[in-house]
Formats: C-alpha cells, structure tokens, sequence
C-alpha cells in the first residue's frame, strides 16, 4: 500500500513543493577523500601529523605543527571508468577531466616564548584555503537482459487514487506546481499512454503492457559539480606537546544531473524520461581539534566536525517520449511518438549534515618515516531535512526514512612514509568507507511530488588505494599522488517494495584514477 494517501497530503497540507527525498540530503552530506598530494598519496590519514594543508579540514589542530608560513596549490588529473552488471549485461564506459582540488595559504607567527625557551603558547597560526570536498563528475550507461519489472507498473501504481480527470493537461491553465496534490509523474504516463485507467474516473490503473511482456530498459546518467568549501582557521603549538585549532567553513554546493530512463517493449513501441536536477546552495560549519604528542616519536589526534547547515534550491524538469504504440492504449487509436515536457519546477529548503568525529594516531620512525591511521565517524542517521524556515513538519516522514535506512558509517584511514633521504619521499595508503545506506533501503516519493525522477542509488563500500612521492627542499616542494578510488553501488529504477513486480537492480562499480600534483613555498 501506498505509505501517504492522497487526500491525507491535501489535508496536511503537504503542497507540491515538498519533493526531496533521503537520497539528496545524502547527496549533500557524503565527503570524498580530497586533497593535497602528499594528503592523498597516504589515504588521507592526517589526523594526528598535520602540517598539511589538506590535514587541517580533518583536524584543525594540524595548523599548528606548522613552523614556516607556507603557500600550495593542488591539481589533479582524472580518468574515470564506470561499469554496470545488470540482469546479465555488462556495460563499461569512460570519463576524463581535470580541476583544482586544494590552494591554500598558512601564515606562521612564533611568540616569544619560542625564542627564549619558556613553555606556553610557542607559536599562533593562522590559514586561509580553498578545499575541494566532494567531486560528483561522473557518466554511467548500464542496460539489461529483458525482465518483467517495467517503470509503467510503478507510474500506475503511483497513480492510485487519481483520475483522468486529474491528470488531463489543459495547456496554459493547468500547473501542477500550483496545486496541493496532483504530480507531475502521473500526469507524464497517462498523456503519454503509459498507463490505463481501468474504468471511466475510477482512480485505479493498469499498465498498458501485456500480461507476461517483458522490457528492456537503459540507464543513461551524468552528473557534473562538486562541494565547494573555504575555511578562516587558527591553531596554537603548545610547548611543543599539546596542539589545539578551530575552523570556520564556509561550503558551496554545485550539482546537476541529467539522467534517461528508457524501455523498449517486448510487444513493440518503447518509452523515454529524461530528468534534469539542479541543486545549488551555501552552508556553513565549525570544527575544533586537538593533537597531544607525549614524546617525540608519538601523536594522538581527536577532532569534531559540526553539522553544515545548508540552505539549498533544486530545479528539476523532465520530457517524456512514448513511441509506437500503436494500438496499445484504449484511448487511442494510432500514435508514432508523443511527447510531453513538465514545467520548471523549484523548492528552497535547508539540509543539516551529519555531526562528524576523528580519532587518530601516528608513530614517528626515527626520522626515516611514520605511520599514521585514522577513524572517522559519520552520524548519517542525524541528517535531516527541512524547509526553508527551518521547520520539519513537512519532512516527517523523510527525516524519519533517513533515521531508518541509513547507517552512522565510519572511514578508516591507513598511511605511511618512508624518506629516502633528506629530499625524497615514498608513501602509499589505504581508506575504507563502510555502507552509509541499508540494504533495504527504498526511495519513497510523496504523492504530492513534482518530481520524476524515482531512481535510487544504494551505497555498499567505497575503497581507496593510494600511492605517491615527494621532493623537498628548504624553501619550495613538489608532491605527487596516484589515488584509486572505487565506489560501489546498486541503482534501483524505483521502488519495488510494494509492487514485488521482480525488479532487478544493476551493480554500478565507479572507478576514479587521480594523478594529483602539488607544489608549495615555504617563507
């Protein structure tokens, strides 16, 4: 059964602009392993060292390992390869791009306590930079083997309790967005003859397949954009011991994905969607860190991340094209191609991250090298979404999804670094991120909805393994990082938890290969 009737929507009050889903707020929340070169050759397992530029997102305290005023930059090179296994056929294809992931500037200012050998405050660092979080670049095409399962049993289910008379589209005087409780996914598949109303106004549907037909359905994603942030962040140095930093973040989100869905049909004619989404927004966040070193050999790092408050606008439309259907449809008599566009439709809402928590450790080797490791967790179950006042009524359900199909994951981070000699440096590292969705995970869509676009991606692990070296001198460096990164998901067309209509889901494998470089003054 459907979880919210339609007339329950319209007597909450639940209005058209209500549209998002777990599925973004995650979208929003999850954080790639981004950074300097040196970062990423070691996995990202900064925690406890610092003196790095990118270590001081994960641990502000990190700032104050710093002894010179230092300036970076940071560029990456990246080919992706994307692969999908979907009811028997595999797919495969490529993407390549570059971008700038980190520039950052740290200024070091010594007290006087660090020339005349007393203990205290020994120096007051302060950084400002630009750091590149999440990258969503990303181009998937997967295909299957003929199922059963078709997206138009799931827009007939959908349309339980609407009309024909619902859905009619008068052009120029009807707009959905302007309505409590009629959407746009309904009102695409009965114009586009996808679906049959069983009687005259009945409010019950079926699909226009026949019994026993299957379909061959495609996937067709890109995804452009990325997480955005810029930080104002100070640190102290402690007798040389004791290490404390705070950070204030500002974060900019960019994203757009165009997807299409389509199925040709085992009887002829085939169908189309085409989703655009657009999000855009602006949060802000803190973070306070510590690093103690009780000997000179050891560090121990601990870290908090406040959650990011984003205020956040999504724009999506869609087309639909139904074609040859030639008297597949009772309200029809011929058709070669139909086609039907949404209006741009829009919603302001706000999003609170998860709270995030570093613990970490690193062993200094005697000068010739370190070990460091890492354990982040992620409290995704406390992420939620809200409108624009900041108000959760009318998410009830979606936050409580979040609480239900989402697991608190945890990163762990593994690194190491062994110097040549004073000018040469070889590393290598190893993160895993755990599960952050359920199995049994589903993507509901309010009855209300204007959006079309059903699909889901269900997280299983995400792998990384990284190598790198570097070259130093007393004033100047340069890093290299090869970084391979392996995201491991299970898309899902829509949900079929009620309907038990057989639907298979494909495996999606995204591979990331980063050449990342960096080079930096010391002053």
């Amino acid at each position: 059964m459907k979880r919210i009737i339609v007339a329950i929507s319209a007597i909450l009050g639940c209005t058209a602009g209500f549209s998002q889903t777990m599925f973004d707020a995650l979208k929003i929340s999850d954080n790639d392993i981004i950074g300097t070169a040196r970062y990423s050759s070691m996995a990202g397992a900064f925690g406890a060292l610092g003196g790095d530029a990118s270590a001081i997102k994960d641990n502000p305290a990190g700032l104050g390992i710093y002894r010179k005023s230092d300036i970076s930059i940071t560029g990456d090179a990246l080919l992706q390869n994307t692969s999908g296994t979907w009811n028997g056929i595999n797919t495969n294809d490529s993407k390549y791009k570059t971008g700038l992931d980190n520039l950052s500037l740290v200024l070091a200012f010594p007290t006087w306590r660090s020339e005349s050998g007393y203990t205290g405050l020994l120096s007051s660092n302060f950084s400002f930079s630009y750091n590149k979080l999440k990258d969503f670049n990303r181009y998937i095409y997967a295909k299957a083997g003929a199922m059963a399962a078709s997206i138009t049993d799931y827009y007939s289910y959908f349309s339980e309790d609407l009309t024909s008379t619902d859905l009619t589209y008068v052009a120029g005087s009807y707009e959905p967005f302007n309505e409590d409780y009629v959407p746009w996914m309904s009102i695409l598949s009965y114009e586009g003859y996808l679906i049959n109303e069983t009687a005259a106004n009945s409010g019950k549907w079926n699909s226009l397949l026949n019994t026993g037909e299957t379909v061959s359905p495609s996937y067709l994603l890109t995804e452009t954009g990325g997480i955005n942030q810029y930080s104002l962040s100070w640190a102290g140095n402690f007798s040389n011991s004791f290490y404390f930093g705070v950070s204030l973040n500002f974060q900019y989100i960019d994203y757009k994905a165009v997807s299409t869905y389509s199925e040709a049909f085992g009887a002829g004619g085939s169908m189309s969607i085409e989703n655009t989404v657009t999000t855009k927004g602006s949060g802000v966040n803190f973070d306070l860190g510590a690093i103690y070193a009780p000997v000179d050999f050891m560090r121990f790092g601990a870290s908090i991340h406040s959650p990011t408050f984003y205020a956040v606008t999504t724009e999506n439309y869609s087309t639909l094209s139904s074609v040859n259907l030639n008297n597949r449809s009772s309200n029809m008599d011929y058709l070669n191609k139909y086609t039907i566009s949404t209006p741009t439709g829009y919603v302001d809402y706000q999003v609170q991250t998860p709270l995030r928590l570093n613990l970490s450790a690193a062993f200094i080797i005697q000068d010739k090298g370190l070990i460091s490791a890492e354990y982040v967790y992620n409290n995704y179950k406390g992420t939620k979404l809200m409108d624009k006042y900041g108000n959760q009524q009318d998410y009830t359900y979606d936050n409580q999804d979040i609480q239900d199909m989402t697991n608190n994951s945890r990163t762990i981070k593994i690194g190491g670094e062994y110097k040549v000699n004073d000018n040469v440096s070889l590393r290598a590292g190893y993160a895993n991120v755990s599960a952050i969705t359920k199995s049994s995970a589903v993507k509901y869509m309010i009855p209300s909805t204007v959006r079309t676009d059903p699909e889901y991606f269900l997280h299983n692990k995400t792998n990384y393994l990284t190598t790198g070296f570097g070259y130093r001198e007393s004033s100047w460096y340069i890093d290299f990082a090869y970084m391979h990164k392996i995201l491991d998901e299970d898309y899902y067309t829509f949900n079929d938890s009620d309907l038990q209509s057989g639907l298979k889901p494909a495996n999606i494998i995204t591979t990331n290969n980063n050449i990342v470089a960096t080079f930096g003054l010391r002053f």
